[in-house]
Order: structure tokens, then sequence, then C-alpha cells
């Protein structure tokens, strides 16, 4: 049982790190306000903007993509449950990374150390979670504000505040945001958008971040790649629709300034464990 001050320890974990998200949104964007692709209308919220000449610069920061984290129930589909943490293991994995060093930083943190050189702590990591599943409120996020963990959740808007129980509401996206994980955009319907002519794709790309900063009152320029599909036409048109970080499928640890919008992820399956998290990131 959480002793009193356990319970408040992780209250002010939580509040310091929701304060520190505020912080970076209400701070002022390296642009200013920007004309894009998006309706081509300007827009009221400064953005930040990725410079016309890219740094070469590479840093090493490995990216968590976790998709579930839920009970593995035996009649869950094969997928599912491959894609599915268990609670106890990711409050494990956390628990590990924690110990062994570990500093979770935020996409703001990220995309001023690629594009202006700004340092991170020791040994960087980043946490995210795909789809916008409810799970990742319930079960996540308490362990991650516990810990004063940053994250972010790319969320479908399509399927927010939907029929479908199983995915997050916009009051729960605004629960998230005060427990220190951030929002992305994770299109509107999950289209791979290699298969989709330009305009659809930027529908997907445009339509989605726009429905995010309406509700949540600020930028949101952070983007996943459905299924992690990209290529350079893709790339582009994410570019040109506003996002400045974009995360793939890939495996890696190496982001590289001069593509922000192809970083490597690398996947934590129903199957990993702490043992395998610590394998994966090369820590013993």
């Amino acid at each position: 049982m959480a002793t009193n001050s356990h319970l408040r320890s992780s209250a002010a974990a939580a509040s310091l790190l929701a304060a520190a998200l505020v912080a970076a949104h209400a701070r002022p964007a390296a642009a200013t306000q920007v004309r894009s692709t998006c309706g081509g209308t300007r827009t009221t919220l400064a953005h930040l903007r990725l410079a016309a000449s890219l740094p070469t610069r590479t840093i090493a920061l490995p990216i968590l993509m976790y998709h579930r984290i839920d009970v593995l129930r035996p009649t869950l589909p094969a997928m599912t449950h491959r894609l599915t943490v268990a609670p106890a293991d990711f409050a494990a994995q956390m628990a590990w990374l924690k110990r062994a060093g570990f500093h979770p930083v935020t996409e703001r943190q990220a995309f001023e150390a690629l594009e202006h050189g700004a340092r991170l702590p020791s040994k960087p990591i980043m946490i995210s979670f795909d789809d916008g599943y409810r799970d990742v409120l319930e079960y996540a996020s308490p362990v991650l504000a516990r810990l004063g963990m940053p994250a972010t959740a790319y969320v479908i808007t399509g399927r927010i505040s939907g029929s479908d129980p199983s995915f997050l509401t916009w009051k729960n996206l605004r629960v998230l945001e005060q427990r220190g994980i951030e929002i992305g955009s994770h299109t509107v319907t999950h289209a791979d958008l290699t298969q989709l002519p330009d305009a659809q794709a930027i529908s997907e790309l445009c339509d989605s971040r726009a429905a995010l900063e309406r509700r949540l009152g600020h930028p949101v320029q952070w983007f996943a790649y459905p299924y992690g599909r990209e290529d350079a036409r893709v790339a582009e048109l994410a570019h040109r629709a506003g996002y400045v970080l974009a995360v793939t499928t890939r495996s890696g640890s190496t982001q590289s300034a001069a593509s922000p919008l192809e970083l490597h992820r690398y996947e934590v399956l129903d199957t990993t464990g702490a043992s395998g998290l610590a394998s994966l990131l090369g820590a013993r």
C-alpha cells in the first residue's frame, strides 16, 4: 500500500513534469507564426519551424515504441497480444530505466538537441505510445507520473471520443497532458500514407493536427507514421503540414538532424520484459 509520503512524492513529480510541459508549450517558438499547407490560413499559435538548410549533426537518442499497456488475455487476437505489454512488465521496465540512469526527454528537448545543438541529459531516451488506447491512461500514465518521466502518445484523431471505448477521449488527452504525457498526431484514420495521393495524405496530416490544436489549445507538431510506413514523398508532405519531428518503426538509436521526420524507434512487445529492454538498449 502506498504511504502518504509516497503519494505526495508521486503527485509532486507529476505536477513538476506537467508544469515543465506547459512551460515548453508557452515558450516562444524558434520561428513565429507561419503559413502552412494546412488550409493555407495563418494560425494564431506560434509554431516551431525547420530551417531551410538542416544541420548534419547526429545524436544518440533511443526512442521506445509501445502500443497497448494492458492485461494479457488468452482471447486476444495474436497481433493485439504481441503489441500489448502487461502493466507489471511496463512498470518493471520503467523502474529499470530509472535504476540504469536513463533520463526520458520531451519532444521539445529532442527538437532543440537535433536542430539547435542543445545539450541533453546523460543517457537520454524517449518513450512513445502509438494509436491512442485508453489503457495508456489507466496503466502507463500513473507509473510515468510517479517516476517523473515524460512521454508522447500519438493518437488517431478519428477514434478519439468515438464509439470504441478502448480509445481515449478528448478529456482523457487533457488528463494525460496534466500527467506529463505529450500528445502527437497519428493521422485521422490510420491510413497508410504511402498508398494515398498527395491531397488525401495532406488531409490526413493536416486535419488530425488541426483537431488536436483546436482541442488542446497549443501547437502539435509531433507525428508518427501509421504502420511506420513513409518515404521521401510522405516525409515532405509531413514537413509541408507543419510537423517538425516524426517517428518511424525503423530500428536504431542514432537520430539525424538532417532527417528529423524519419526518426528511428525500438519496438517493445509482449515478450520483451525488463531484461529484453536492457538488451535492446545495449545495457547490462
